[in-house]
């Protein structure tokens, strides 16, 4: 990060050094969290998921699909989200749709969101105000078409 600064955006993180130490801040409440809780995390891997079916009224993918994209690929993309929409009887959100390193959305997208229009999967990219890394200012949110209070 501190030899790519130019691809972030310094208003939320003054500069990497902080980034740094709120990243691990974060680590740090998670891992105590889990040592004083652990019953409230299970273990699951996409792009397939230990839970049921609807389990779910919203489904978070937070740094992690479209951050990756270049050690996932489309069909890994496609079956996770589908498998995402599968524990949700609500909404899915993903965000950010920018790779790392890049400062556009995942290059696949358009295809993507054709593709899950055919597994019954309504994808719309609506703009967030949290912008870190530069063009990463917008989220998938996707719903079954099926439903009629989506938006």
């Amino acid at each position: 990060m501190r030899s790519h600064q130019h691809l972030y955006k310094w208003t939320f993180f003054a500069d990497p050094e902080q980034h740094r130490l709120q990243r691990r801040h974060a680590a740090e409440r998670f891992a105590a969290h889990t040592r004083h809780d652990l019953s409230r995390y299970v273990a699951g891997r996409l792009p397939r998921l230990p839970f049921p079916d609807n389990d779910f009224d919203l489904v978070l993918s937070s740094h992690l699909l479209f951050s990756y994209a270049r050690d996932f690929d489309y069909d890994f993309h496609r079956r996770a989200l589908i498998e995402l929409m599968r524990v949700t009887h609500g909404e899915l959100r993903v965000f950010p749709l920018v790779p790392i390193g890049a400062v556009s959305r995942y290059p696949r997208l358009d295809a993507l969101l054709a593709d899950l229009r055919t597994h019954a999967i309504d994808g719309r990219i609506i703009d967030v105000d949290y912008e870190f890394q530069v063009g990463g200012n917008e989220m998938l949110v996707c719903r079954s078409i099926t439903d009629r209070s989506a938006p």
